[in-house]
């Protein structure tokens, strides 16, 4: 299920990478002061891309709905107290610079580019689930989720606090002192819903 959960997160955030892609495989003609070219010859040169952009809706949003519903089927672990936290959102911008500019360049009309760009989606997923940053993901940010990195303190059950760092993905803002419950994921990341 660990692998699952990444394999999730990255599908997740190539949501917006696909999008821009149908649209860059959209041959909409446009000139300034030029004759409506009619409903059905625009269809023609944009069906490709909507397409892509209707199956990348779906697909994410059924990916989406898997991870809460996995999320929320875990048990939290015990209440805990956030002792230091920091925000960590500006790392999605690393992956955006990383990961899509690079990307946008190709021509998506040939199929040449198309296997290259598979190639490429492989080894970058097979990178993004073997490293431990999987949850730096720019598209959970578009729903609503923030990133932190937190220490935070537990209370065991012989009586002795001890704390620990945690990096949260959060669906609600979070701060110094806040007591939450979490579900524990991968290389110690934890989901606050």
């Amino acid at each position: 299920m660990k692998v699952l959960h990444k394999v999730a997160l990255y599908t997740l955030s190539m949501m917006m990478f696909f999008i821009i892609i149908g649209f860059f495989c959209m041959d909409i003609p446009f000139e300034i002061g030029g004759e409506f070219i009619g409903f059905s010859q625009l269809w023609d040169g944009c069906k490709f891309g909507v397409l892509i952009i209707i199956i990348t809706l779906i697909i994410e949003g059924l990916v989406y709905l898997f991870l809460i519903i996995s999320w929320k089927s875990n048990h939290p672990e015990l209440s805990v107290e956030i002792v230091e936290i920091e925000n960590q959102n500006y790392n999605t911008l690393t992956f955006i610079a990383s990961y899509f500019i690079p990307l946008v360049s190709f021509n998506y009309l040939k199929l040449n580019h198309w296997i290259v760009l598979l190639f490429l989606l492989i080894i970058i997923g097979f990178i993004f689930c073997k490293s431990d940053g999987y949850y730096n993901n720019p598209t959970l940010a578009l729903f609503g989720f923030r990133l932190y990195k937190t220490t935070i303190k537990t209370q065991k059950i012989e009586k002795n606090n001890s704390e620990e760092s945690l990096i949260v993905i959060s669906h609600k803002k979070l701060s110094k002192g806040d007591k939450t419950q979490y579900v524990m994921l991968p290389d110690g990341v934890g989901v606050v819903l």
